[in-house]
């Protein structure tokens, strides 16, 4: 995959993660503001604290600081998947967004 390509996987991703939170914004009346320059994403959550996304292009990883931690994820067959348990992206982001909020979220 070329850094590019790589590129366009990350801006999908990133859209898809925006629109996500912009849902939860309406159905669950969220306060939350989200911040986008270039290849990061800023969540703000207020007083619940922040979630970061970015792309590393060295290593074709898209990273995500959270409350809980750091994590880097891997593109597997097409999907994101974290380097270190293997969970998928969208699965693992639903876990550690609901235990940043302290409320359930839908599947992403």
């Amino acid at each position: 995959m070329t850094d590019t390509e790589f590129q366009a996987v990350v801006d999908a991703t990133l859209v898809q993660v925006e629109e996500y939170i912009e849902s939860l914004v309406d159905t669950l009346d969220l306060d939350a503001d989200s911040m986008r320059s270039g290849n990061v994403l800023t969540l703000d959550f207020e007083d619940k604290g922040k979630m970061i996304l970015n792309s590393q292009v060295a290593n074709h990883e898209l990273w995500l600081a959270a409350k809980s931690g750091g994590f880097h994820y891997f593109l597997f067959n097409g999907e994101w998947v974290d380097t270190r348990s293997k969970v998928p992206f969208k699965t693992h982001f639903v876990e550690l967004l609901t235990g940043q909020l302290g409320m359930a979220c839908p599947a992403l």
